[in-house]
């Protein structure tokens, strides 16, 4: 899942959300000593952002999904299906919160300017450039879909072929919205029941 998706399943927390941002950012075990300056709550966060991506990557739904992507998108599979399913979450945010997309999106931009100081530099950067362009609203929007997965491409040698991801999505937007109908409920339990076993 991408960042929408790590943020709505930190269940309005403060310190998951902030772990939730730092999952993409800090390696190893949380115990080394490199990462002492976390606190506890804000390592659970980063242990959640590691389970949603483990579930993901191994949810039957979510393979099957990957399975059904073109072959040009070869081994960025899972990066694709991570951006449609935060796109489906975005489109019908209001059936998964009582909070209007826009406001959730402030109130996450607004924990992590609070919290700007625990965030290494890199992960500073992308959550001032995240609010900059407004993405956790602005993933709703085909135009917006279709533009990211070209900048992707064109930013990252390494993706090149992604920059053709948007338009197999609205080409096919109801196959991709069934698998994530179908999966989003299941990782929500499964984050729940994470967070429940502590």
């Amino acid at each position: 899942m991408n960042y929408l998706a790590h943020f709505y399943l930190s269940f309005e927390q403060e310190p998951l959300i902030v772990g939730n941002l730092l999952g993409d950012f800090v390696r190893g075990r949380l115990e080394h000593p490199r990462n002492q300056h976390y606190n506890a709550a804000v390592k659970q966060g980063i242990l959640l952002h590691r389970h949603i991506d483990f579930f993901t990557d191994t949810h039957p739904t979510g393979q099957e999904c990957r399975k059904v992507l073109p072959a040009r998108f070869s081994k960025f599979r899972g990066v694709v299906t991570d951006m449609y399913f935060d796109y489906f979450l975005a489109k019908y945010f209001r059936d998964y919160s009582t909070f209007p997309l826009h406001e959730f999106a402030v109130y996450v931009y607004g924990i992590l300017d609070k919290n700007r100081r625990v965030l290494p530099p890199d992960a500073a950067s992308l959550a001032e450039t995240m609010k900059k362009y407004d993405w956790l609203y602005n993933y709703q929007f085909e135009e917006r879909m279709i533009r990211s997965f070209v900048g992707m491409s064109q930013r990252f040698p390494f993706l090149k072929g992604i920059e053709t991801a948007g338009e197999e999505l609205f080409a096919n937007e109801q196959v991709y919205a069934d698998y994530f109908r179908t999966f989003f409920p299941d990782l929500v339990h499964s984050c729940e029941d994470f967070l429940g076993s502590d």
